[in-house]
């Protein structure tokens, strides 16, 4: 009796053409629409597009040179002078060994162009940002690394209004650099202070570059080498929304489970099984199964089309099989007890409510729209409210073939919900059909 109610289920299922593309069709085009449309908030690790910047030299060498040894007139011998210009190049520190670093070039790529050309790049989007360089940048750094006294300089960085992550980067590593240098310069103020003390100026300022600037200024810079958890392989876009959209849509199933006892009963079904001997809880377990099966389905389809054309490498299948079937028996368990509830208030409102309201709430919560990482801490306590929040992190675990020891939480709570949600239905059915009997045995 189970088996054929079961198998008319399936019929009735099956005669669905408007369902059936729901349940398996949208959640492809979905996932395929926001794969690809947000594409770009899923990196590859380690790796990033070198951020084009232009760098504008206005000033003139040969005069910043020239206004440095009339600034040393009567400080330094002009031996010491030439020495000192020698011991540090600060144009070559910052155009080569600064820019021309191989990591760094990594994350920013350099071009010397003239100011007005660099404002043309800057409107083509062709740079993200100018550096500009002003007039006194070598001057002004060869009087704070060597003589007593301080110059302000300010590098002006333009930065064009679409690109702010890129400008918060490209301000990030000029800043980094230009703090090394001032680390230095308060290691030569240290040292004159200090040094005055013991030794007379000729002696304090022959030695000043030895002491104050001894690793070319700090210039070796300290970068970030971002790799990912060994053995975790990395969630790109694809991946992530191929198990978003899956985590949503086994919903609607619940919500499709939710409206079949009622048109059951408003067909006269259910009565006419009572008068046979057909217990309301047979055809709650066939409901059951064929929600079970229409979830193992669905979530098949777009585990394989994720697979083919979406190129996900499900490395473990018989994890994947062992989530979908933990998986469904949840959703199916949700679905009757939507469907005793429905059935019990005989309308279509709260079916209707949890289709067009609750499984988007849920799918919001529950990072199938965005992942919630990126969301306010309050929605990440909330995510496991959500059946579809559990199921994203279950399949992307066994995505990175977390070991089944990780799996266990996931497992746990998604029967848990089975088991809850079931009785609840059971205990519902059961209530409805001594009433309905009762209806019919006075008619």
């Amino acid at each position: 009796m189970l088996l054929n109610l079961y198998i008319k289920d399936i019929k009735v299922l099956l005669s669905d053409k408007k369902g059936l593309l729901i349940f398996v069709l949208m959640p492809i085009v979905l996932t395929t629409i926001l794969s690809f449309a947000l594409s770009g908030s899923f990196g590859d690790p380690g790796r990033m597009h070198a951020i084009p910047v232009a760098v504008v030299s206005q000033y003139e060498m040969n005069t910043e040179m020239a206004n440095f040894k009339a600034a040393t007139v009567g400080m330094v011998s002009e031996e010491d002078v030439e020495s000192m210009i020698e011991t540090i190049d600060f144009e070559t520190m910052f155009f080569k060994t600064f820019l021309g670093d191989t990591q760094l070039k990594e994350i920013i790529d350099p071009k010397v162009m003239t100011l007005e050309t660099a404002n043309q790049a800057l409107e083509n989007e062709e740079v993200v940002a100018i550096i500009v360089l002003p007039e006194g940048f070598i001057f002004n750094q060869y009087v704070n690394f060597m003589l007593p006294s301080r110059n302000p300089m300010t590098i002006e960085m333009i930065q064009h209004p679409d690109y702010n992550y890129s400008g918060q980067i490209v301000q990030s590593v000029f800043e980094s650099y230009f703090d090394a240098l001032n680390k230095q310069v308060v290691n030569k103020n240290v040292y004159l202070t200090v040094g005055s003390t013991y030794f007379e100026s000729q002696l304090l300022f022959e030695t000043m570059a030895d002491v104050a600037f001894d690793d070319e200024g700090g210039s070796q810079a300290s970068f970030v080498a971002m790799e990912t958890v060994p053995g975790k392989k990395l969630v790109n876009s694809f991946t992530y929304y191929a198990i978003a959209m899956m985590g949503m849509f086994i919903l609607y199933s619940s919500g499709y489970m939710g409206r079949e006892l009622l048109n059951e009963k408003k067909m006269l079904t259910l009565d006419r099984g009572v008068v046979s001997g057909v217990l309301y809880g047979k055809v709650l377990a066939a409901k059951f199964m064929m929600t079970v099966t229409l979830c193992f389905v669905q979530m098949n389809a777009l585990i394989l089309f994720g697979a083919v054309v979406l190129k996900v490498d499900w490395s473990n299948p018989l994890k994947v099989l062992v989530g979908i079937l933990f998986s469904s028996l949840a959703v199916s368990g949700v679905g009757v007890l939507i469907g005793a509830i429905t059935l019990s208030a005989n309308n279509y409102k709260v079916a209707n409510i949890f289709e067009n309201l609750l499984i988007h709430v849920f799918a919001f919560i529950g990072g199938s729209y965005i992942p919630v990482d990126g969301l306010p801490p309050i929605v990440l306590q909330l995510k496991y409210f959500a059946i579809n929040g559990i199921v994203i992190d279950l399949f992307i675990d066994i995505y990175q073939n977390a070991p089944w020891s990780d799996l266990v939480f996931y497992f746990g709570l998604l029967t848990g919900i089975t088991v809850v949600f079931t009785g609840l239905a059971v205990f519902m059915i059961k209530r409805k059909e001594v009433a309905s009997y009762v209806g019919i045995i006075k008619a």
